[in-house]
């Protein structure tokens, strides 16, 4: 009869042992010993986990944010395209509103209301500081001249120097070579005006005695005398002060232009005939 082999009969018997020993903790899992051992092992490894997760958290979100940049990116262009088109929309309305505001000035003239009239689009302003002119897309077709008045509505803005078919040249009050006559509108004193360039005021030499005294914001206007080549009682610009003229002789007005010759859209050309 053969005998068991020794190694044989404890593997058999160590394997039973586990599986009582299982079958016993298995059905301990509710008494207060076992699950105070579970328990402190759940705490244990508690902390471990919580490090883990801390170590690990920069990683993942280095790795979703590598993930999503492009859609971020896709987002952040498509939300400064709607910001673009609302300000272009509200720079557009802008522009709108002004051009409206200079044609209406430019076609609502409480002077020279007797002498023809061309209201013309401004396509080139001054190109710089040293630039007293700009360019109208009205010329000889609509029936311009060298020489005719340029106003709006504020007030007057410079003369034609140069006429094409189709397009003209103003030459601007600020102009140092510019001159006009004018005349205190309260007063009537006489006086020529000039420009002194730029965004420089208008200085007029006057036939005023040096003490005579001004208001200043004392309204000046063209004089309009016999032949002269601007029609009477055109605003030009207000009194900012005084000062003795050249040689001690009489008395010299500084003028601020009523109109800024840097922000025009419309102008209009009287088409007067001097004398």
């Amino acid at each position: 009869m053969a005998l068991s082999s020794p190694t044989g009969s404890r593997t058999r018997m160590v394997v039973l042992v586990m599986a009582s020993v299982t079958l016993v903790v298995m059905g301990l899992r509710d008494v207060p010993v076992v699950r105070d051992v579970r328990e402190g092992a759940a705490a244990v490894v508690s902390p471990v986990e919580g490090a883990i997760s801390a170590v690990t958290s920069p990683v993942r979100n280095a790795w979703h944010g590598i993930t999503d940049y492009d859609e971020l990116k896709d987002e952040n262009a498509r939300l400064r395209s709607e910001l673009a088109e609302v300000d272009a929309a509200s720079i557009g309305q802008t522009d709108a509103e002004r051009q409206l505001a200079d044609l209406s000035a430019s076609l609502d003239l409480p002077y020279a209301a007797d002498v023809p009239q061309v209201t013309a689009r401004v396509v080139s302003g001054p190109r710089s500081n040293f630039s007293h002119t700009l360019e109208i897309d009205k010329g000889s077709d609509a029936g311009l001249a060298e020489g005719q008045p340029v106003v709006t509505g504020g007030g007057l803005v410079g003369r034609l120097s140069q006429v094409t078919g189709s397009t003209a040249r103003v030459e601007l009050i600020t102009d140092p070579e510019f001159r006009v006559g004018v005349r205190l509108a309260d007063t009537g004193d006489l006086g020529t005006a000039r420009g002194q360039g730029g965004d420089e005021p208008l200085a007029v030499d006057s036939s005023m005695s040096p003490q005579a005294e001004v208001d200043e914001g004392a309204g000046v206007v063209t004089s309009g005398v016999d032949r002269s080549a601007f029609p009477p009682g055109v605003p030009v610009g207000t009194v900012a002060s005084t000062r003795e003229g050249s040689g001690g002789l009489a008395l010299e007005l500084v003028l601020d232009p009523l109109v800024d010759v840097d922000q025009l859209s419309y102008v209009t050309v009287l088409q007067w005939q001097p004398g």
